[in-house]
């Protein structure tokens, strides 16, 4: 997804919970308390945990709506309106750089690992996750049998060409650090239960989010209608549990 304006409170309220699932593991492997940037920080979520967690955070993200709303929900912590891969920051300027499930929206995967890189100091710590390409997420296979039941086909995407793609592996994510001239790279598998209200979920689909949000707001007023009765069908309501699994690398500056 490249267009995030006016989608921060629909997201805060859907997806963004999702993504909220790697912030334990990303506390896990932060280094002792120190000055933190969370590139992407969308809603907040990962900065304000940094913060409660005893760091000097800065969160910056691209669109104006998700700043706001971060603003608002952490008064505590800085933020900027600012993307990968030019970021307002001296070289080496955090000990602590965090990417949570950034790299896989920008247009420019390795500038953007090259940019995190730049920002952080010598030594310091880079955190990136993403979501793999398979085997197919919960969520992705309920978004799947929505779209057959409605009849709604997605429209076409914006897909990086193979000499700006990487694998969507443990190991892909390993090689795209160390391209972006970071070393020491590790990369593995988590897991959690993605746990929300039907309704929450559903927000974040009018809202335009990801491809099953682009697929609604493509059809028409009856698509739209049949991808919702599909919704309800499907899911059953009431409060859902997708298990979810995403790839946590860790890498650090020369």
């Amino acid at each position: 997804m490249r267009d995030w304006t006016d989608t921060a409170d629909a997201y805060a309220l859907s997806f963004a919970r999702l993504c909220a699932g790697a912030v334990p593991h990303i506390l896990d492997r932060a280094p002792a308390p120190s000055t933190a940037l969370d590139a992407g920080t969308g809603t907040g979520t990962v900065a304000a945990a940094l913060a409660q967690a005893g760091h000097t955070v800065e969160g910056v993200d691209a669109a104006a709506d998700m700043v706001r709303h971060a603003r608002a929900a952490h008064p505590a912590v800085t933020f900027t309106e600012a993307s990968l891969p030019d970021l307002p920051f001296t070289s080496g300027r955090f000990d602590l750089t965090v990417a949570n499930f950034v790299v896989n929206h920008v247009p420019e995967p390795r500038a953007a690992v090259a940019e995190l890189a730049r920002v952080t100091s010598p030594g310091g710590r880079v955190i990136v996750t993403i979501w793999p390409s398979a085997p197919i997420s919960a969520m992705n296979a309920l978004w799947n049998e929505v779209m057959a039941c409605a009849g709604a086909t997605p429209p076409p995407g914006q897909r990086l060409t193979p000499t700006d793609d990487f694998a969507r592996t443990p190991n892909g994510l390993r090689s795209l650090l160390a391209e972006g001239g970071l070393v020491d790279a590790a990369a593995d598998e988590i897991s959690w239960n993605f746990v929300i209200p039907a309704e929450d979920l559903w927000r974040g689909v009018e809202a335009g989010i990801a491809t099953v949000g682009a697929t609604y707001r493509a059809q028409d007023e009856a698509g739209q209608a049949a991808m919702r009765r599909a919704f309800e069908e499907v899911s059953g309501g009431g409060i859902l549990t997708l298990p979810s699994t995403a790839i946590i690398a860790t890498a650090s500056r020369r």
